[in-house]
């Protein structure tokens, strides 16, 4: 792989052609309105997790401009309305609930786990079918109504695996720091996915280390890392957090290997951390290089609406919306919300916008290929570890 470079989304919820929360009305049952199919996204749109937030709505809005353009659904039409979760787990289920109450056909959510945990209930509850685009919490996936074609970086011999038998092939990594938000459940399972991937390849895990979505100053975190001297330190952690405390450790003198999920590979990330985040490594899911072709139509597409390359998470909003149109075409015209969930339960195979093709098994996308392993370099590109 070539060194390539990704380049930066603003954040601003004034870039995107957002319709505002959706509002208490009538339950139609998700039926079709006309030839107009309306879906609801809960995203956050502004607040701490805006860089993820954003690049998901603009990556669903593209999907949604190919699915009209192409006529894939035949005379009909989505209309996407979304909602600003500002990432704040109560907002995002009272928009859920305002969605569910509007009869949308069906809606899009779940870009951070936080968010995601009460979901699996209220899509069962209203029988609503629901994809999840980002959240990483295990067992989110819930056939009829809720479904996610999100390969889970922590899924047991997936990602991490792949990381950890590589870094003590090719660094020589015999001992490691895990690094976790304690008080998010997503970022644990993903902390005890490491652990156990690094250990079952005898790495000596020397110690846990908490963090908090609160916190800002992570002095006593860095300061116990640089005292244990470990070969690598691995974040699970998000990512421009993660950034802060590499940059930390730079500046402490740390010299080990530093390495994280794909939360650390987007530019939003880089502008935080900067060159300290050289050497840093991390499985990547998408690439804007791909050869493939579905990866240049998005690609394209995107550019042409936004400006700039998409990023991974940029894909996953890609991902979800055209996931639900397979769903909402495989349901036939006038399909409800029960005859969609139907269908995409349906749905065994999912062509990603990296062109990868995933297997769904029980509402969940499942890794078939090898992860491409990327770090950052000095000059801000990234390119194939190591």
């Amino acid at each position: 792989m070539k060194p390539f470079r990704i380049a930066t989304v603003a954040v601003a919820a004034s870039a995107l052609l957002l319709a505002g929360c959706a509002g208490a009305g009538p339950d139609t049952g998700g039926e079709t309105t006309g030839n107009v199919i309306k879906i609801g996204m809960v995203n956050p749109m502004t607040g701490s997790v805006a860089w993820a937030g954003v690049p998901i709505a603009q990556g669903a809005q593209t999907a949604v401009k190919e699915i009209n353009d192409s006529g894939f659904l035949g005379d009909a039409t989505i209309e996407l309305t979304i909602s600003d979760s500002e990432g704040d787990p109560a907002k995002a289920i009272s928009q859920y609930k305002g969605f569910d109450s509007d009869g949308v056909l069906g809606v899009i959510c779940c870009s951070i786990s936080s968010e995601a945990g009460s979901f699996a209930q209220l899509a069962a509850t209203a029988q609503l079918p629901t994809v999840a685009n980002g959240a990483t919490l295990a067992g989110l996936n819930a056939p009829p109504y809720i479904y996610r074609p999100l390969v889970l970086p922590a899924d047991p011999g997936g990602m991490y695996s792949q990381v950890a038998e590589a870094v003590v092939a090719e660094a020589d990594v015999t001992t490691a720091v895990v690094v976790e938000t304690a008080d998010n459940e997503g970022n644990v399972a993903d902390a005890n996915q490491w652990i156990a991937d690094l250990t079952s390849k005898g790495v000596d895990v020397l110690q846990t280390i908490d963090t908090f979505q609160a916190d800002t100053d992570f002095t006593v975190a860095v300061t116990n890392i640089v005292s244990l001297d470990p070969d690598l330190v691995v974040f699970s952690t998000q990512g421009p957090k993660s950034a802060t405390m590499i940059k930390g450790l730079r500046d402490r003198g740390f010299t080990g290997l530093t390495a994280s999920s794909y939360g650390v590979a987007v530019p939003s990330v880089w502008e935080v951390g900067g060159s300290s985040l050289e050497g840093t490594i991390f499985p990547l899911p998408f690439s804007p290089i791909s050869d493939s072709e579905r990866t240049k139509t998005f690609v394209a597409d995107y550019q042409a609406q936004w400006g700039v390359e998409p990023d991974l998470y940029g894909a996953q909003g890609y991902n979800a919306m055209w996931f639900l149109a397979e769903g909402i075409k495989a349901a036939g015209p006038g399909a409800d919300r029960e005859a969609l969930a139907q269908a995409l339960a349906g749905l065994t195979e999912f062509e990603l916008a990296s062109g990868n093709v995933v297997k769904m098994v029980d509402g969940q996308a499942k890794l078939a290929d090898k992860v491409i392993i990327a770090q950052w370099n000095a000059d801000g590109t990234q390119s194939l570890w190591p």
